[in-house]
């Protein structure tokens, strides 16, 4: 959906299908899997063959699966996280404000399907956005038998005035939705929904693609030499998102800065420390730090392959075998660091100051790895 099919989740979708043949499809579920892995496409795919008119579902050709493909279907409601609004007015103007984005979102997602809404600035599902969803909520479906709402990354409904209001408010919603309503949420991070959020939901988890599943998306869909897009897919670790980006992206940028990381932490010198997070501004988490992280991750885990005896597991052996003779560091040390690691990717999806996470990422990561 949305300009891109379903990649390599041939076994959940036969499952999807067999539930909404035999009645049994739950009315609130939750996708939830690691970052890019196809969680939002399965979502909208659910949407249209549950508005399908043909069978097999979906069909594709019937005018509510093109309608589903354009992001234009009349119930099928698709919400995610957007900036914050910058002036403060009535409730009422506010989420008519709220609206008016998501479709001005909407139809760029149409024209460039993918591409990158709000250029890492700060995002969340506000409360006047669960509002909008609820009041939807009420209104009986305009084609067909039910509305379908998909929220994605719905562990971003932001607590405000120190309590998680969205994420209450859209529990109202859970717990006595209307009977034609079904609902799809998305996360990457379910730790970070609502226990009576996760309790009020069925959840699937999409695991991470095949190898070959995402070379051959590079191939077919990107048009991406099967040489290169065999390396890139092997780098994405199951994650068609992280795939397109690593052959968007100008690779040289994020494997930089990943190597600045490291060297900074290995070194244990404080000076090198400061110089590395400098390096860093204060804003564009997501879309500076994130794929910096992300590279650095990659690097940790190869200096693991070679550390615990399998240098051939790695993506880089050589480098990771050059790096590991200058420092010959222990299993713990290296699980310690990805433990760091981990903890600033958090800090990225909460859009937090680059510069301070990067600053407490290498004290953390230099202290594990030995430095002083």
């Amino acid at each position: 959906m949305s300009g891109m099919a379903v990649v390599g989740h041939d076994g959940l979708m036969d499952g999807i299908r067999v539930a909404v043949r035999m009645g049994r499809m739950p009315q609130s579920l939750l996708l939830h899997g690691p970052d890019g892995v196809g969680k939002r496409t399965l979502a909208l795919w659910t949407a249209a063959l549950l508005q399908c008119e043909s069978d097999p579902a979906p069909c594709g050709a019937c005018r509510s699966c093109r309608l589903a493909e354009r992001i234009e279907h009349p119930d099928i409601h698709y919400h995610f996280p957007m900036p914050a609004l910058k002036r403060a007015s009535s409730p009422g103007k506010r989420r008519e404000k709220i609206e008016e984005q998501r479709q001005e979102r909407l139809a760029r997602l149409r024209a460039e399907p993918g591409c990158d809404l709000d250029g890492g600035a700060p995002t969340g599902i506000y409360l006047d956005a669960v509002s909008n969803i609820r009041a939807q909520a009420t209104r009986r479906p305009a084609m067909g038998r039910i509305a379908v709402f998909v929220v994605a990354e719905a562990d971003r409904m932001v607590p405000q005035a120190a309590s998680p209001q969205a994420a209450n408010a859209f529990l109202k919603l859970l717990e006595e939705p209307p009977g034609f309503a079904q609902l799809i949420l998305t996360s990457s991070r379910p730790q970070a929904l609502l226990p009576t959020i996760r309790s009020r939901t069925a959840r699937l988890r999409v695991a991470p693609i095949s190898e070959a599943d995402v070379a051959r998306f590079l191939t077919e869909a990107r048009g991406i030499p099967a040489r290169r897009a065999r390396a890139i897919a092997r780098r994405a670790e199951g994650s068609i998102g992280r795939a397109i980006r690593l052959a968007e992206e100008e690779r040289d940028v994020p494997s930089t800065n990943a190597d600045r990381l490291l060297a900074a932490a290995l070194t244990g010198d404080a000076g090198g420390r400061y110089a590395a997070a400098g390096a860093f501004s204060s804003s564009g988490a997501r879309s500076v730090l994130a794929p910096a992280l992300e590279e650095l991750e990659i690097r940790l885990r190869d200096l693991l392959c070679t550390a615990d005896g399998s240098p051939s597991l790695a993506h880089d052996p050589e480098t990771a075998a050059r790096i590991h003779a200058r420092w010959p560091l222990s299993e713990t040390a290296i699980l310690a660091a990805l433990a760091a690691v981990d903890d600033a990717r958090e800090c990225t999806d909460r859009n937090l100051n680059p510069r301070s996470t990067v600053s407490v990422l290498l004290a953390d990561m230099s202290e594990a790895l030995g430095g002083c």
